[in-house]
This record gives structure tokens, sequence and C-alpha cells, in this order.
């Protein structure tokens, strides 16, 4: 038995060391409360960069439901440099094909307690021109006020293979 215990944690371990993400610099995701996403409401993420020689890849992260009413998603993402200068850029997001079939990894079919994730490159072998706090501000650019069946929103930044 204790053989086996022993095996077992090794395993584990190797297991936890082997799913590390080596790539990713950043990653952080934002709860939109009740699955209703105002136009009011921003995501604000802050990622520390110290690496100014190394390109990066920007993702989207989108966790929806099927009570999202349309195929697609655009966004405003603001960033702030370190500096206090910002940039903002428009991102559309695919999330469902031209018949409706959900695009994102999920399970099955959807039901009301159930999500799609869905992540989406924006921004293609970038290096930050500064070292410092960045701040990312998402906010959504539909025209409608509320959304509704979006649970997060959220932002990945990894190390490209260059």
């Amino acid at each position: 038995m204790q053989r086996f215990t022993i095996g077992f944690f090794l395993t584990a371990c190797l297991l936890l060391v082997g799913c590390n993400d080596e790539r990713r610099v950043f990653e952080e995701n934002v709860e939109i409360p009740n699955e209703k996403w105002t136009v009011s409401e921003k995501a604000i993420l802050e990622a520390e960069i110290n690496d100014t020689i190394s390109s990066h890849n920007f993702l989207i992260n989108v966790r929806n439901t099927e009570r999202y009413p349309y195929r697609n998603l655009y966004v405003f993402v603001k960033t702030t440099f370190p500096n206090g200068q910002s940039s903002k850029d428009t991102v559309g997001i695919i999330l469902a094909d031209a018949t409706g079939r959900w695009i994102g990894d999920g399970g099955g079919y959807l039901n009301s307690s159930s999500h799609l994730s869905n992540t989406i490159m924006y921004q293609y072998n970038r290096r930050f021109p500064l070292s410092g706090t960045y701040r990312f501000e998402i906010e959504q650019a539909m025209r409608t006020d509320t959304l509704v069946g979006i649970k997060n929103i959220g932002l990945r930044i990894e190390k490209t293979d260059n």
C-alpha cells in the first residue's frame, strides 16, 4: 500500500510539472456579474512586464453561454503604457458559425449552467516598448446596452517561439 501511495504521489507531481505553461507571461479573466455585461462596465487587468526584448502574442478569452444572442462579439481593448500613453483597438470575436453552431470549446450541447470557452489572438508577435505596469481595459462594443450570456472576459499574453 505504501509503495502505491508513493508511486501515485510521484506520478501526480510529474503531471503537475508537465502542465506548466512556460510561454504564458500573463493571464487573467474577469467574471461578468449575473452574465450581464453592461456597456459601462470594463474588465480592468494589470500586468507587470519586464521583458522588452521577446515577442509576444495577445489573446482574448471569452466564456459564453447559449443565452448569448449573437454569433460575434466586438470589444474595445485600451492599453495604457507605463509612461501614461495609451492605445485603443477594436477586436471582433466570432463565437458561432453562419449556421449558429457555437465554435468554442465546451462539453457537448450547452445548457443554462454550462459554457463555451473561446480564445482568439488579436495581436501577433509584438514587443513591449517599455518595462513596467501595463493596464488593459476591455469593454463590450456591441450596439446594445446589456449583453446577456457572457460569463467571463480576459486577456492572455504569451511569448512567441521567435
